[in-house]
């Protein structure tokens, strides 16, 4: 039996040394997939929830007319302004224009993400998935820092680089997540402490602890963010925000270029390597067809979909839920910035509340009051929707009333609390219940098709909430559809059977079990 250089008389010693070697590159890419974790999770904590926002509606009220007269500048004085595009063709409001780009972004990012996950998952190589995880991460990283750099007239070029970057963290992202479970099996394979069915458990743990450090470094960029931030001449300069976080993600992700590695190739005897034929095989040149592999891998799930009823009724749930969330922190921000004037400053203390606030609720939620109340994660996640209805539905409330419904900026450190918990005990539970409906086995395929609709799902939102301020002026109206959607997602999530899922799962499993033995 031959290991790659090594002879086959291997001594046992030498046997143990290659184990070693093996278990050594295991560990390092467990490594590597943590910085990936820490580099690019401040992108979407801190950039794209707080500082995006910001700058968009900054750089379209600057370039911005007044709602009455358009050949009147915007001033600071203005409550309501407009932002005139393609040569003034059309006049946009100045939220309205984050939420379109946000929309836009999202569309774009979908499209790039189904096309690169099904390439990368043809390659299958951990070296090709590095340099991916690595070309659209130094791509994105560098549009950031690109952001911090526009000038205050620059607003298409800041759309566009914000389109590029959020884009590219799609990409890394995905590929990101699809390493895990290679890392996993290669450190459960060669790791002598561990065996085949702590997998899962192994997975848990990990993943978890990704999650954690990454949420850490988000923190870590916002508090420093805030010192740079009231150390600016104006104490109001988010640029120079975005600034720090391009050169977080491009310097801590380096470390990936030398952890990731594939583990087997060299070392591994003859037999279990990838032959031709089996198709398996890593292709040795790329391919234009290649492109199509994501969306094939995509219409089949939809495909196995229409045949599971819950899972439906779950991924429609899902889509309206993960929408409304969403759109809930872009419309909050602009709604704090626009209508309550709050600063820079405070918007970034309100992004680290409800950042704490979520690790608090993913922990607690499933961990400790579904099981004290002895609920099941269907019924969790009903109750965290109702929660999370009433942040908008406590914003309608200041149509009613003077002193009432986000009409003081106290409101909003309460709210982000309350939002917070509610996004970490949905990301915590979705998943939960999604998995007990899926057919054994196939998890790989039906949770592609959860993330997609997760993506996806955040191209609606912005772009009716942006619709609806565009009509009125007034973003404080999309909270009633925010709401709406909330209360609608609740009869569709009580409607799944668990039971019947199961059923429809196993019965799946034994049609294609049957029609594979044909």
């Amino acid at each position: 039996m031959s290991y790659g250089s090594i002879e086959d008389n291997s001594s046992p010693p030498n046997r143990r040394s290659d184990t070693l070697i093996l278990l050594n590159r295991a560990k390092n890419n467990i490594k590597g997939w943590y910085f990936y974790s820490f580099s690019s999770e401040p992108f979407v904590v801190s950039a794209v929830s707080t500082y995006i926002p910001l700058l968009l509606e900054q750089f379209a009220r600057i370039n911005g007319v007044t709602v009455g007269d358009h050949s009147v500048k915007c001033t600071p004085d203005d409550d309501k302004c407009v932002l005139g595009l393609f040569n003034n063709r059309i006049f946009v409001d100045t939220s309205s224009f984050a939420l379109y780009t946000f929309s836009m972004s999202v569309f774009i990012q979908t499209i790039v993400v189904i096309t690169v996950s099904g390439l990368v998952d043809v390659w299958k190589t951990v070296k090709f998935k590095s340099r991916v995880l690595v070309g659209f991460g130094l791509l994105g990283s560098t549009s950031v820092v690109l952001i911090s750099q526009l000038s205050l007239e620059q607003y298409y070029s800041l759309a566009l680089l914000y389109i590029i970057a959020n884009t590219c963290y799609g990409v890394v992202n995905v590929v990101g997540n699809s390493l895990l479970p290679v890392f996993v099996s290669d450190l459960v394979q060669y790791g002598p402490d561990n065996q085949e069915s702590n997998t899962e458990s192994l997975t848990t743990a990990i993943s978890g602890k990704g999650a954690s450090i990454g949420y850490s470094g988000a923190l870590l960029v916002q508090i420093f963010s805030m010192w740079l931030v009231k150390r600016s001449k104006s104490q109001d300069n988010i640029q120079i925000a975005v600034l720090f976080v391009g050169i977080w993600w491009i310097c801590w992700q380096s470390p990936m270029t030398w952890l990731l590695q594939d583990v087997r190739p060299t070392l591994l005897p003859a037999s279990d390597r990838i032959t031709p034929g089996t198709g398996s095989q890593a292709p040795t040149s790329f391919k234009p067809r290649m492109l199509k592999y994501g969306w094939l891998s995509l219409f089949e799930s939809l495909k196995h979909a229409r045949l599971l009823r819950d899972m439906v009724i779950f991924l429609v749930g899902w889509f309206i839920v993960s929408d409304s969330l969403t759109t809930i922190n872009s419309a909050a921000i602009l709604f704090a910035r626009t209508e309550l004037k709050m600063s820079t400053l405070s918007l970034i203390l309100i992004s680290i509340l409800t950042m704490i606030s979520a690790i608090m609720g993913a922990f607690f939620i499933p961990n400790y009051i579904s099981r004290k109340f002895n609920l099941s994660p269907q019924r969790t996640l009903i109750y965290i929707i109702c929660w999370s209805s009433l942040i908008p539905f406590y914003g309608t409330m200041g149509f009613l009333f003077k002193d009432f419904g986000l009409k003081h900026p106290v409101e909003m450190f309460i709210m982000a609390v309350w939002y917070g918990i509610s996004v970490g005990g949905v990301a915590a539970v979705s998943r939960s219940l999604f998995s007990l409906i899926i057919p054994k086995g196939k998890e790989s395929t039906f949770f592609s098709l959860f993330s997609v609709t997760d993506k996806g799902s955040s191209i609606v939102g912005p772009l009716l909430i942006g619709f609806i301020t565009d009509k009125t002026h007034e973003i404080r109206y999309s909270f009633y559809l925010l709401f709406a959607l909330l209360a609608l997602s609740l009869p569709i999530f009580n409607s799944i059977r668990l039971d019947r899922a199961k059923v429809s799962a196993t019965e799946l499993n034994r049609v294609e079990a049957e029609a594979l033995d044909l």
